[in-house]
C-alpha cells in the first residue's frame, strides 16, 4: 500500500496496475486516465473523486491525479497471484 498527499491545484502521474485500488481519504481529486483505444476509436476517462471515494482500475496504465482540493490518498496494488503449483500442493499435497 502506498500513501500520498497532493496539494490543491497540483498534479502527479501514477502508474497503476490492473486491479489496483485508489482510496481518497480527504479532499477532492480528478483522475484522468490516458486514452484507451478500441477499433481505431479513442476515449479518455475523466473521473472526479471526493473524500471517502474508492476507484478500482480494470486496466493498468498511467493516470494523472489532479487535486481540486488538497487530498490524502492510498494506492493498493492487487495481491500477486499464487503460483499454480502452490494451489495444487495446498489441495493435493502431503497432509500434515
Amino acid at each position: 500500500m502506498h500513501s500520498s498527499s497532493i496539494r490543491q491545484d497540483q498534479s502527479m502521474h501514477c502508474l497503476l496496475t490492473a486491479g489496483s485500488t485508489l482510496y481518497v481519504k480527504t479532499g477532492k481529486l480528478r483522475l484522468i486516465a490516458l486514452p484507451q483505444f478500441l477499433e481505431g476509436w479513442a476515449w479518455q476517462a475523466d473521473t472526479v473523486l471526493d473524500a471517502d471515494s474508492v476507484y478500482h482500475t480494470e486496466h493498468g496504465g498511467w493516470v494523472e491525479l489532479h487535486a481540486l482540493k488538497a487530498c490524502d490518498l492510498l494506492v493498493q496494488r492487487p495481491e500477486p497471484a499464487r503460483r499454480w503449483w502452490h494451489v495444487l500442493m495446498s489441495v493435493w499435497g502431503p497432509s500434515r
